[in-house]
Formats: structure tokens, C-alpha cells, sequence
């Protein structure tokens, strides 16, 4: 564990494993540890640099950031400080957002980008979404928004097979403390950030990563960013939710080490545990089974 001193935050990271560098970037009230179940699946192969954004864990923010720029600027700069010319660049929801635009900005700083269920630009239902997370956010309890999140957010199989697991989970977010502050400062952000389509130029390989039952951010927006990236691959991940990477691992880790390592994961391939994946164009369906409880 370490501080970086950036120019507007006392920023918090980790670097856990040896190889390629990869950045992971959280999303909305995340911090590093959200990635705890995930990297024993990249770190035997990359150097995962594992952060907390601006304001949120560890971190402390010296100025508040306005925009989704101010984060991409200070993962530039966190860049700097660990001498690191480029890296690869992994973000998850916001944390996509936020990756995109770090590609956008700092293009030369990007090996290559995956985007975890996120999208490209807003539309009426997600500037409700975000507008209905914003009134959670203030009027509800804490425990009820914690609960509105999980439903968003988590696939309806892996919801029923682990509830005791998932109950446990948000009671101890919910003592930890939400950081509603934090978050509603992140929102704001995300509302002054829209990027004109004229300036939406993502030149990097690029993986799309969206689950099929994801309510927070449906799978359509994250389909369609994908045709708006050249050469991006769109993967589609039945069964799972917001979130594919913590429902469905052994089906998507795999599938993202082999696009780090510069693979083309538009080739039919069997995972690790037997699952096997079928291209249709530039899409590949994971054959999963519901989801379980993943230890």
C-alpha cells in the first residue's frame, strides 16, 4: 500500500502481482477493494494497480473534482509517479466512463482498454437512473439505498443462490458507512461530462464487457458504444448482472487475460472450467450456468 502526491488529491494505490501494467478504475462509491475478488485472476500474469478515486477510501482530495476529466487527469499523473509510460486500462460502470475518457484524453498513455458495463453517452434512461441514484442517495436510509443497488445491480440467479452472502455484504458497506458525499460529488461529475459525439474518439484495442441482466446500465448502451469504437469486441455475458466479473469469473476473467495478452477473443475458445464461448460476428455468448455463490 502507498500514497501518491498528485496535484489535487493525496491519491491511495496498491500494486499487487508481476507483469504488464493494468490500471483498474472503480465505479460509483468504489474504492481498490472491490477488485479483491477478481485479481487473483490477473495478478499471477500483470501488475494490477489498484486505486482509490478522488475523495473515496484513502484518497484525499485537495480540490473536488467538476468533471470525469479531473480523474482522467489525475490517472495521468499516477501514471507519472510509478514512471509508467502506458498501461493497460480496466474500468468498471463509472469506472468505464472514466477510462473512456482517459483514453480520450491520453491516448498514448493506453495499451489496451477494457469497458465493464458502462456506455458511451447518455439517454433519457440513464440520465434517470442517475437522477433516481442522486434521490436514493439523499432520501433514502442507508440500508435502503445499499438494497436499491443491489437490485440494479446483481443478476436475478446469482441474487437467489447467494442472498445470505449478499445481505452480509451490504450490511457491513452499510456499518462501514456509504460515503454519500463522495458519491454524490462523483455523480455530479458524471452530469457536467457528456462528450460530444464529434470528440468521441477511442482508437485503442478496445473489449466490451456487458452482463445480460444488468438493470443499471442495460447491455444495449454497452453494444452500441461498442460499434462506435473501431475494432472494439462486444462480449455479451448471459446470466450475469452489473457486475460479470464478481457473478461469473472462471467464464470472464479468462476472457479478458487473453485480450490483455493480445489475444483476439473473437475466436471460439473453452475457458478454464469447460465453458465453452461461441463467436456470432464480433460478439461471443459465455455459456453459463446460473450463477452460484463464488468462494
Amino acid at each position: 500500500m502507498a500514497w501518491a502526491e498528485l496535484s489535487d488529491v493525496r491519491c491511495y494505490y496498491e500494486v499487487v502481482g508481476e507483469g504488464d501494467p493494468v490500471l483498474f478504475v472503480a465505479g460509483l462509491g468504489g474504492n481498490c477493494r472491490v477488485w479483491d475478488p477478481v485479481i487473483p485472476y490477473l495478478a499471477q500474469e500483470f501488475s494490477c494497480i489498484l486505486t482509490d478515486n478522488r475523495g473515496l477510501g484513502r484518497s484525499v482530495a485537495r480540490r473536488k473534482p467538476r468533471t470525469l476529466a479531473d480523474y482522467s487527469a489525475d490517472m495521468a499523473e499516477l501514471l507519472d509517479k510509478l514512471q509508467l509510460e502506458r498501461a493497460h486500462v480496466l474500468g468498471l460502470s463509472l469506472g468505464g466512463i472514466i477510462a473512456q475518457r482517459f483514453a480520450i484524453d491520453h491516448p498514448s498513455r493506453v495499451d489496451r482498454l477494457v469497458l465493464v458495463s458502462c456506455a458511451e453517452r447518455f439517454t433519457a434512461y440513464l440520465h434517470r437512473i442517475t437522477a433516481m441514484l442522486g434521490h436514493s442517495l439523499r432520501r433514502f436510509p442507508r440500508h435502503m439505498f445499499v438494497q436499491t443497488m443491489e437490485i440494479l445491480t446483481t443478476s436475478p440467479f446469482y441474487l437467489d443462490a447467494n442472498v445470505a452472502e449478499i445481505d452480509r455484504a451490504a450490511r457491513e458497506r452499510v456499518e462501514a458507512g456509504v460515503p454519500a458525499r463522495a458519491m454524490g460529488t462523483q455523480l455530479r461529475a458524471l452530469l457536467r461530462s457528456e462528450v460530444d459525439p464529434a470528440d468521441y474518439k477511442i482508437t485503442n484495442p478496445t473489449l466490451v464487457v456487458a452482463g445480460e441482466h444488468d438493470h443499471l446500465i442495460p447491455n444495449c448502451y454497452a453494444r452500441r458504444m461498442a460499434a462506435n469504437i473501431p475494432g472494439s469486441r462486444f462480449v455479451l455475458v448471459p446470466g450475469a448482472g452489473h457486475n460479470p466479473m464478481l457473478e461469473l469469473p472462471e467464464t470472464v476473467m479468462p476472457i479478458i487475460a487473453r485480450f490483455l495478452h493480445g489475444g483476439d477473443v473473437a475466436e471460439s475458445t473453452t475457458d478454464e472450467t469447460g465453458h465453452e464461448t461461441r463467436t456470432t460476428g464480433s460478439e461471443i455468448l459465455a455459456d453459463s450456468a446460473p450463477a452460484g455463490r463464488r468462494s
